[in-house]
């Protein structure tokens, strides 16, 4: 397999299941796809699992995204003239004014239900093949599956638990409660993790793991007091040193190698598990479009994404991690003009200011931007091939500290928050205490726009509260509402308490 294999995301292959005369009810089918004569070979697994790996593009952009990190203080949007307007749709989400016809919330749901549906298409197939290479795919598939279901838990609550490939329209399925949902996402990925592999390298670089699958499991269980009541700690803890001890992954010398296009593949020690993009349409990584100012790149970027100011304010100004940070006189960063100075669309020089004064009624040139990912140098009409990673190592061993922290052992959590604090800083500046706001700080400033966000403020009590253009929130909208479409669609789910 080339490398461009699980750089998925591209359309996927529809396989029909029989082609048959119309005419002669008794000739035999011209030909048949069954797990006997197709889930044979690599190729045709791959063909078979890269539908519900591609539903994965919904977390580097899309709805799923969308909830997780502009409800949370990372990130807002404001309305610049006539863009970004919308019908206030985003600052719905970052006011925590939302309601359950907001599309984003159907479109969350609807997004990680399509991954859902694609795992159970495919997954008796797998297992009705049998052999050790289809077991190592199936094992992938019910990871993704499990991984869907933990977003969706995580962002609505109880929700309906589908295996199966078809469900009855006249008795549509009922919501499981959230402790149920959790306790399928772990039984899932824990069988699955014997037959998964430990590393997959070259074509293969972008596949479900072992280490990928433990560190999805460190997630839920960081969150499990959130979702099922009862914490599980030391849970969280040793799934995260299954990823450690495994030898394989280790911190880059400088925080944005991680993000650099020369380090994308399967040789970038730090990248857990990734999303793989390419410069086309349907397959782009857009978030630069979604950040950066009209004029910075030949593609004429959205100018929306902002940090929040309170947020910005937070950061220690020595931190290396503030260099993904756009604030100040800007450059055009891409075409032949890159590196010269950029301007507004009057002219003026551009300049980001940390504060947006109003969010109905924003200047260009307010907010700070986010550079974190290197600028394609191949992009194509807004798509750009960057890599997105679901799980860094740093996340991993944050994921640890932070249980660890819980249970009580400040002195071995803070180690650890300093490790991965180290490489921001020269001269080193670690922390000689480390308090739970510390801990959630350290997981902002580290893992700033990678979806992680809105959980960290849940499990830390922090959603809710105030912040820059957000006043204090009601505690139900830790969930999202069960969209109102769904609700319409389907008289057995219940909305979520609050809505």
């Amino acid at each position: 397999m080339n490398k461009t294999t699980l750089r998925l995301l591209t359309a996927f292959l529809a396989i029909p299941l029989i082609f048959m005369s119309c005419t002669d009810l008794e000739v035999e089918p011209r030909s048949s796809v069954t797990p006997d004569n197709f889930y044979q070979t690599e190729a045709e697994l791959v063909a078979a699992v890269i539908p519900v790996y591609a539903a994965l593009r919904d977390l580097s952009w899309g709805d799923p995204m969308h909830l997780q990190q502009v409800s949370s203080d990372e990130i807002f949007i404001p309305q610049r003239g006539g863009d970004w307007g919308d019908g206030d749709v985003w600052k719905d989400l970052h006011r925590h004014t939302w309601r359950p016809t907001l599309g984003f919330v159907n479109g969350g749901w609807t997004a990680l239900y399509r991954g859902v549906a694609r795992a159970n298409s495919v997954i008796p197939n797998l297992e009705a093949a049998g052999s050790d290479l289809a077991n190592t795919f199936l094992a992938e598939a019910r990871v993704l599956r499990a991984f869907y279901y933990y977003q969706l838990m995580d962002l609505y609550g109880g929700v309906p638990i589908v295996t199966d490939p078809e469900t009855d329209p006249d008795n549509p399925p009922s919501s499981n409660s959230r402790t149920q949902v959790f306790d399928f996402v772990v039984s899932e990925i824990t069988e699955a993790l014997p037959d998964l592999v430990d590393f997959h390298a070259g074509g293969a670089w972008g596949r479900v793991t072992k280490s990928a699958a433990n560190a999805i499991l460190s997630s839920v269980y960081l969150n499990a007091e959130v979702y099922t009541g009862n914490a599980r700690w030391a849970e969280a803890v040793a799934a995260a040193d299954a990823v450690i001890n495994s030898g394989q992954y280790e911190l880059l010398d400088n925080y944005t190698e991680n993000f650099a296009l020369a380090n994308e593949g399967d040789g970038n020690a730090e990248t857990v598990w990734a999303i793989g993009h390419r410069p086309e349409d349907g397959v782009g990584f857009n978030r630069h479009m979604a950040s950066l100012h009209y004029n910075q790149l030949p593609a004429t970027p959205w100018n929306g994404w902002s940090v929040v100011t309170d947020f910005y304010n937070r950061y220690d100004q020595e931190d290396d991690r503030t260099s993904v940070l756009l604030v100040g006189p800007q450059v055009v960063l891409g075409g032949s003009d890159a590196g010269m100075p950029a301007t507004d669309r009057q002219g003026n020089p551009l300049n980001f200011t940390p504060e947006i004064g109003d969010l109905d009624v924003a200047s260009e040139n307010e907010g700070v931007r986010i550079l974190k990912w290197e600028v394609d140098p191949a992009q194509s009409g807004g798509n750009a091939g960057n890599d997105f990673a679901i799980y860094r190592y740093a996340h991993v061993l944050l994921n640890k500290a932070e249980a660890l922290l819980w249970q009580g052992q400040e002195a071995e959590a803070r180690d650890i928050v300093n490790q991965v604090r180290a490489r921001a800083f020269e001269p080193d500046k670690p922390l000689a205490t480390l308090t739970a706001d510390d801990m959630l700080n350290e997981r902002g400033f580290e893992l700033l726009w990678e979806n992680v966000r809105r959980q960290d403020l849940i499990r830390h009590g922090k959603f809710t509260d105030a912040w820059t253009h957000k006043n204090a929130s009601e505690s139900f909208r830790t969930i999202f509402p069960i969209p109102q479409t769904q609700l319409d669609a389907n008289p057995n789910l219940q909305q979520n308490p609050g809505y």
